[in-house]
């Protein structure tokens, strides 16, 4: 479709320590954000950097969908923001992009998502907060 802009939100750093890693972003680097010790996510708004648990975040999608154990290995995912997730999907779906899952909500992220790979089986997310 024409028209449909995907606007760049965040490179999510998958990290094995997220303590360690909350400490050096926040407090050596000393990027601003909030975060959620609960969830293992912290987010540095102007620096537009995600930290966020590999284990939790290979969890999300192993637990939902039968996916090779390489993607617990993940370093990173690349988020962009859409208006409407089922519209970009189907969108990429036509252009034959490879899906990892369908849209769907996470209510523990308070978004709509889906996730698909690049060539390289990088991993994107799109996403739309609700």
């Amino acid at each position: 479709m024409e028209g449909l802009k995907m606007e760049f939100h965040a490179i999510r750093l998958c990290v094995t320590n997220f303590k360690d890693c909350l400490r050096f972003y926040r407090d050596t680097i000393e990027f601003e954000g909030w975060h959620d010790d609960e969830q293992q996510y912290a987010y540095f708004e102007k620096a537009n950097i995600a930290l966020f648990s590999q284990k939790k975040m290979a969890e999300a999608l192993l637990k939902e969908y039968q996916l090779d154990e390489t993607t617990s290995q993940m370093k990173f995912v690349i988020q962009l923001e859409v208006p409407d997730v089922d519209m970009y999907y189907n969108n990429l779906k036509n252009k034959r992009v490879e899906f990892i899952n369908t849209p769907h909500n996470r209510k523990d992220w308070g978004s709509r998502v889906a996730h698909f790979y690049d060539p390289e089986k990088n991993i994107i997310e799109i996403y739309k907060a609700k």
